[in-house]
């Protein structure tokens, strides 16, 4: 039988049966509800139990041919060493999580900031993503573990600054939930607190609302300024500018 190629894999339609990969015994494209998608899977006897299971290798074309097959060549290596390779994803996977579990919050924000860090081309942005939280968010939380954050959590963190300075407690909270975001991605914590932050803190201004804009200068005043400031001292073209502006406005 020839050997699976991404031809036929974009071809692979809900009604086919499992194309075997022709590589690597065992592995085998399952279709998908989707022409064109389906998921990787290795067949195997286990060297541990002698029961035949089956290990998923994640979902076409996500997951390549060319992906694919060296993750099933891996896990037939182990198998040739007499493991079982779902066992030895398990153990890993648990290990990971167990260490996970007991990352504080700044060692997560410092690992989240260098995963999406290549993203960013603004070197300007990315330094102060990370500053800000340094300053307003690690003194409170830093040393938290991830685990054990709640919203309440963030709600004290963001309060000092949330009124006086709203713009960046939004930015702040922003920038928080993306942490969580990445920690639940990682497995760390079940759910991202941040969402309902808004729920336990006071409404803040809308921006129209707090918009300053300069105050008017009162018409009496007017002929003093054109004397004392635009025709005094040498003229240049933004006090001729400004004095064409209340001659004619």
């Amino acid at each position: 039988m020839a050997n699976l190629t991404d031809l036929k894999a974009k071809n692979i339609k809900p009604e086919d049966k499992n194309i075997p990969d022709g590589t690597v015994a065992g592995l085998r494209l399952i279709p998908g509800k989707v022409k064109g998608h389906g998921k990787w899977s290795l067949l195997f006897t286990s060297p541990e139990t002698h029961k035949r299971r089956d290990m998923g290798l994640g979902a076409y074309p996500t997951v390549s041919i060319t992906e694919v097959r060296k993750t099933a060549s891996a896990a037939r290596e182990l198998i040739r060493n007499r493991a079982d390779p779902i066992e030895v994803r398990n153990t890993a996977k648990a290990s990971r999580k167990f260490d996970a579990q007991n990352l504080s919050f700044e060692q997560a924000t410092y690992n989240a900031h260098e995963s999406l860090n290549p993203g960013w081309s603004n070197a300007r942005h990315r330094a102060e993503w990370l500053n800000s939280l340094k300053r307003f968010v690690f003194p409170k939380l830093g040393r938290r573990a991830v685990k054990e954050l709640k919203a309440r959590d963030f709600a004290d963190a963001l309060s000092i600054i949330w009124i006086d300075k709203p713009d960046t407690a939004s930015r702040l909270k922003q920038r928080c939930s993306v942490v969580m975001d990445w920690c639940v991605a990682q497995e760390m914590c079940d759910g991202n607190p941040v969402g309902v932050v808004g729920k336990l803190l006071p409404k803040q201004q809308s921006k129209r609302d707090r918009v300053v804009h300069q105050p008017s200068m009162a018409w009496s005043e007017i002929p003093a300024f054109i004397d004392e400031v635009l025709h005094n001292g040498q003229a240049n073209l933004s006090k001729l500018m400004l004095e064409l502006l209340i001659l004619t406005a």
